[in-house]
C-alpha cells in the first residue's frame, strides 16, 4: 500500500519539473481521476501544496480550479461532506477572484455550484443552500443559459419543500414552468415538486400530466414517488411500502451517492417501523448505516469519532432510538443525532442559518424529555431531573450564548487579531444580509448577485476563522455545571425555575439549594387557548377593567397551570421562560382566589415573590453587574407637535435627572447616532421613546427622532452597558422563534451585551410608566439593586394611594420585566446620614438664636 502512494505520487510530482505547471496540474488530475482512491488522494493532496505556492498565470489558476472540482466531486461521493464543500469553495473563491470567467467558457455552475449548494442542503446550511443556488441562478440568466436556470429553481423548490416551504416552493415552480426553452424532463420534474408540495398541503392532487419523455423508466419514478407521498399523506402505511418497493427497485441502481442510498433504505425502515415491523426496520436500518460507515460492524459500539456531519445520520440514530424499548438506550442514540447536529451546526454562520437548525433541534430534545420524565417517576434521585435541565437548556437561546460567548472572549483578549476578524466578519456578514432583504423585490428570482456573492466569500472566510478560534480557546460548547447553577442560586437565595415549551406539553424544572422538581404540564387545546387568553387582557387598558372578574379568575388558573403554587414560600424566583411563556406578565398573576375588584387589596404574584427572568440558565450563572456608581444616558425624543408624542416622557426625564446622574438627549438631540456615540460613556442605557415588536416584513425596532434602531443593527454593536431600560413599547415584544425566543428590541440589546435589561411586554401608558420609572431609580440610588428597585417600583405603584383603582389594573404596572440577574441590596445611607447631618445643624443653629434673643431679652427686663 504505501509503495503505491509513493509510486502515484513520484509519477504525479515528478512530471512538475519537466511541464509547465498548468500541465503538471492536469496531468494529476487525470492520474487521480484514473485511480480515485484514498492512496491516490494522498498523493494528489501533496501536489496541491506543491502547485498552490506556484500558481501565477490564468491558466495556471484556471487548471487548479480543474483539480479542486475534481477533488470535491470523488470527497463527495464518499462521504467527506465538510472537506468536499472546503475544496468547492475554494474553487469558487478563486475562480471569482482571478476572473476566470474573462479567458476560459468554464462550466462552473455545473462542476462547482450546483453541488456545492447540494451540499449544504446535506450538511444542515441551509441558508447557504438557498444563497449559492440563488446566486447561480442569477448567473446562469446573466448567461442567457435557461437550462441551468430551471435546474437552478428545481434545486431550490426541494430545498423550500425541506425547510416546509410549501407555498414558497409552488410560487417558484410556477415561475420555472413559464421559462422559455424548458425541456420535457425539466417540466416533468418541476410538476412532481409541485404536486409534492400540493400534497403535503392537503389539497386534492391529480397525478401529474403526461409529458412525452424517452425515458420511460423516469417517468414511473416520477408517478410512483407521487402515489408513495399520496399513501404517506393519507397514514395508508401498507400501501405506501409496496410503492416504496418497487420505487426503490428503479432507483437503485441509478443512485450513485452513499448519502442517497442511505436515505432510500431510511425511508424503507420508517415505513417497517410504522407498520410495527420493529426487527425488519431495524435490520434496514443497519444497511442504512452501512453506506454511510462502509466499515461499520453492527456488532461494535457506535463511536461518536466515526461520525461526520450528514442530516441522514440524524434520521437513522432518531428512528434507533424509537425503537428501543429501553428509554436509557434511546438516549444514547438521541445522544449520537446530538453529536451530528453540533457537528452540522459547525457549518452554519449566518444567525438565520443558526435559527432554522434550532426548530429542527427542538423536536428532539422533546423526546429525550419525555423519556427523561418517565424515568424521573420511577426513580428517587434527582439525577434525571438535573439531566432535563441540562438538555432543556442545550438548545435554548443558542444563537444569544454564542454572540455573548464570543463578545466576552474579545474582551478577555481585545487585541487577538482572530477574535478581531471574527467579529468584524460577522458584523459585515449582518449587514450585508440586511442589505440583501432590504433590496427592493421586482420579481420571484429579482438579481441580488453582488450582495449573495460577497455573502458566499465571507461564509466561507467565517468557517475557517471559526475552526481557528474554537482550535485556540476550546470554548466550552455553552454548558454549564450543576454545582455552579447551586453555588449561584445560594448566592441569591434564590430558586430556579425553568420551562421547556413542547408542542404536547410544557416541561417545568425547578432547582432550589435543597430540592428539585421535574414536572410536566399537558398542553391541551383548552390550556393553550387560556394562556393566550391570559396574554391577550394586555392589549388594552379596557380588557381588565372591563371584566375583573373574569381575569382574577384567569390569573389564579395560569397561576395554578404553571404549577406556581409549588414555590409559593420562595421569595427569589430566577425564571427561564420559553414559547408563549416569554409573554405572560408574571407579576400580574394572582396566588389565591380573589373576590375583590379592588387591585391594591389583590393578592399579586409581585407581593409574595421578586422575579428575575433569564434567556438561559447559563446567561443567569455568567451575569453580573460590578457594584458601581451608576451613571445614566437618558434618550427623550418626545416627538413634540406630532401624532406621536410622548408628553409625559417630559416628567419622566426631570425625574430622572432629579434621582439620578443622568445626561440627557432631549428632542433634536435624541438621534440614533448620538445615541451610538454616548452609549459607551455610560452605565446605564434610559430610552423613552417607541417601540414596536416588528412583523413579518419588519424586524423590531426602536424609534429615535431622525430613524429607528433596529434588532439587526443591534446584532453587531458592542455597547456592554450594566443595565439597559427601555420606557418604550413593546421591548420585549417580537417574532418568536422556536428556541431562540422573542426577537425583540430587548433581545437585541443582550445581543449587543447588556448585563440586564428591564423591557416592556406591551403598549403602555406613559404617565403609569413615568411613575414607575420615577420609583425605580429612587429606589436604584437608594439601593444600587436593579432587580430590588424593579421589583419596590410596582409595589409602591400599588400602594399609592393617590392612584385611582382604574389605574391600578395590572395592564398599568406589570408590563415591565428584568432580564438579567439578582444583586444585592446595599443602602445608600449617606443622603439619609447628610440629611440628619443637616438637620441637627439646622436645629443646633436655631436653639443658638434661640438661647441668644431670649438671654437679650431677660437682661433688658431687669434693668
Amino acid at each position: 500500500m504505501k509503495n503505491l502512494l509513493v509510486i502515484l505520487f513520484l509519477l504525479s510530482f515528478g512530471s512538475v519539473f519537466c511541464q509547465s505547471i498548468e500541465d503538471a496540474i492536469y496531468n494529476a488530475t487525470d492520474t487521480f481521476n484514473a485511480k480515485k482512491s484514498p492512496e491516490a488522494l494522498a498523493a494528489l493532496n501533496k501536489n496541491i501544496a506543491n502547485f498552490e505556492s506556484r500558481l501565477t498565470s490564468i491558466e495556471e489558476y484556471m487548471a487548479f480550479i480543474y483539480l479542486l472540482v475534481n477533488k470535491a466531486y470523488y470527497l463527495d461521493k464518499n462521504n467527506k461532506n465538510s472537506t468536499a464543500i472546503s475544496t468547492y469553495e475554494k474553487a469558487w473563491k478563486l475562480y471569482k477572484d482571478k476572473n476566470i470567467a474573462s479567458s476560459y467558457d468554464f462550466d462552473i455552475i455545473e462542476n462547482c455550484l450546483k453541488p456545492l449548494g447540494i451540499l449544504y442542503n446535506r450538511v444542515g446550511d441551509y441558508l447557504s443552500s438557498e444563497n449559492i443556488t440563488k446566486s447561480y441562478i442569477d448567473l446562469a440568466k446573466n448567461n442567457n443559459d435557461s437550462n441551468q436556470v430551471v435546474a437552478g429553481i428545481i434545486n431550490l423548490s426541494r430545498l423550500y419543500q425541506t425547510l416546509g416551504k410549501h407555498q414558497q416552493s409552488i410560487k417558484l415552480v410556477n415561475y420555472g414552468l413559464n421559462i422559455k426553452k424548458i425541456n420535457a424532463q425539466q417540466k416533468r420534474i418541476l410538476k412532481g415538486i409541485k404536486s409534492r408540495s400540493e400534497i403535503r398541503l392537503n389539497r386534492d392532487v391529480i397525478i401529474i400530466d403526461k409529458v412525452v419523455s424517452p425515458l420511460k423508466t423516469f417517468g414511473n419514478i416520477q408517478e410512483k414517488e407521487l402515489s408513495y407521498e399520496l399513501a404517506m399523506q393519507n397514514k395508508d402505511y401498507a400501501k405506501a411500502l409496496k410503492v416504496f418497493k418497487s420505487l426503490k427497485n428503479l432507483k437503485r441502481d441509478q443512485l450513485s451517492s452513499a448519502s442517497l442510498l442511505s436515505k432510500l433504505y431510511f425511508q424503507e425502515a420508517q415505513l417497517y417501523f410504522l407498520l410495527n415491523d420493529f426487527n425488519t426496520a431495524e435490520s434496514t436500518l443497519k444497511i442504512a448505516l452501512k453506506y454511510l460507515l462502509p466499515d461499520y460492524n453492527s456488532k461494535s459500539i457506535l463511536s461518536e469519532d466515526n461520525l461526520y456531519p450528514e442530516n441522514t445520520f440524524i434520521e437513522i440514530f432518531d428512528l434507533y432510538a424509537a425503537l428501543q424499548s429501553n428509554p436509557e438506550k434511546a438516549l444514547e442514540y438521541y445522544n449520537l443525532s446530538f453529536y451530528v447536529i453540533d457537528l452540522l451546526a459547525m457549518n452554519t454562520t449566518s444567525q438565520e442559518g443558526k435559527f432554522i437548525l434550532l426548530n429542527e433541534y427542538r423536536s428532539r430534545s422533546e423526546k429525550c424529555l419525555d423519556l427523561l420524565y418517565k424515568l424521573q417517576n420511577s426513580s428517587n434521585k434527582s439525577n434525571y431531573t438535573l439531566q432535563a435541565l441540562k438538555l432543556s437548556e442545550r438548545y435554548k437561546s443558542k444563537v444569544l450564548k454564542e454572540t455573548v460567548e464570543k463578545k466576552n472572549l474579545v474582551k478577555l483578549y481585545p487585541e487577538d487579531s482572530l477574535l478581531i476578524l471574527q467579529q468584524r466578519l460577522l458584523q459585515e456578514q449582518q449587514q450585508l444580509t440586511n442589505r440583501l432583504y432590504k433590496t427592493p423585490f421586482k420579481d420571484i428570482l429579482d438579481s441580488k448577485t453582488i450582495i449573495r456573492e460577497q455573502l458566499a466569500s465571507i461564509n466561507i472566510e467565517l468557517k475557517k476563522v471559526n475552526k481557528d478560534v474554537e482550535k485556540k480557546y476550546k470554548r466550552s460548547q455553552s454548558s454549564f455545571s450543576i454545582s455552579a447553577l447551586n453555588s449561584r442560586l445560594k448566592e441569591d437565595q434564590a430558586t430556579l425555575v425553568n420551562y421547556f415549551y413542547d408542542k404536547k406539553a410544557i416541561y417545568q424544572i425547578i432547582v432550589s439549594e435543597q430540592a428539585t422538581a421535574f414536572n410536566r404540564i399537558i398542553l391541551s387545546k383548552e390550556n393553550t387557548k387560556n394562556i393566550k387568553n391570559f396574554i391577550n387582557y394586555f392589549e388594552s387598558s379596557s380588557s381588565i377593567n372591563n371584566n375583573i372578574s373574569n381575569f382574577t379568575e384567569d390569573a389564579y388558573s395560569i397561576y395554578k397551570l404553571l404549577k406556581l403554587d409549588i414555590i409559593k414560600d420562595k421569595s427569589n424566583l430566577i425564571i427561564i421562560p420559553d414559547g408563549f411563556i416569554n409573554f405572560i406578565p408574571f407579576d400580574a398573576l394572582l396566588t389565591a382566589k380573589s373576590e375583590t375588584e379592588k387591585f391594591d387589596s389583590m393578592p399579586f404574584f409581585v407581593k409574595f415573590h421578586q422575579s428575575v427572568f433569564n434567556a438561559s440558565v447559563l446567561l443567569y450563572i455568567t451575569n453580573s453587574s460590578p457594584k458601581n456608581k451608576h451613571s445614566v444616558l437618558g434618550v427623550f425624543p418626545v416627538f413634540k407637535d406630532t401624532s406621536q408624542e410622548l408628553s409625559y416622557s417630559l416628567d419622566e426625564s426631570k425625574n430622572l435627572k432629579k434621582e439620578i446622574k443622568t445626561t440627557l438627549l432631549m428632542h433634536a438631540n435624541a438621534t440614533k447616532s448620538n445615541f451610538l456615540k454616548q452609549a459607551k460613556k455610560h452605565s446605564i442605557l434610559h430610552l423613552s421613546t417607541h417601540g414596536t415588536g416588528g412583523d413579518f416584513f419588519n424586524p423590531a425596532q426602536i424609534a429615535f427622532i431622525d430613524e429607528p434602531l433596529s434588532i439587526n443593527e443591534l446584532y453587531n454593536i458592542n455597547l456592554n452597558p450594566e443595565l439597559v431600560v427601555l420606557s418604550a413599547c413593546e421591548t420585549g415584544v417580537g417574532e418568536l422563534k422556536r428556541g431562540e425566543g422573542a426577537l425583540s428590541i430587548a433581545r437585541g440589546f443582550q445581543y449587543a451585551g447588556a448585563k440586564k435589561v428591564l423591557y416592556s411586554l406591551w403598549q403602555i401608558s406613559d404617565l403609569s410608566t413615568s411613575k414607575i420609572m420615577t420609583s425605580f431609580y429612587r429606589n436604584l440610588d437608594n439601593t444600587t439593586s436593579i432587580s430590588f428597585a424593579n421589583h419596590q417600583s410596582k409595589i409602591e405603584y400599588l400602594n399609592n394611594k393617590n392612584i385611582s383603582n382604574i389605574k391600578k389594573s395590572p395592564y398599568y404596572w406589570s408590563a415591565f420585566t428584568l432580564y438579567g440577574g439578582f444583586d444585592q441590596v446595599e443602602h445608600n445611607y449617606f443622603n439619609k446620614w447628610l440629611i440628619i447631618g443637616i438637620s441637627i445643624v439646622i436645629i443646633l443653629f436655631l436653639l443658638f438664636l434661640y438661647k441668644r434673643n431670649n438671654g437679650k431679652r431677660s437682661v433688658g427686663i431687669s434693668t
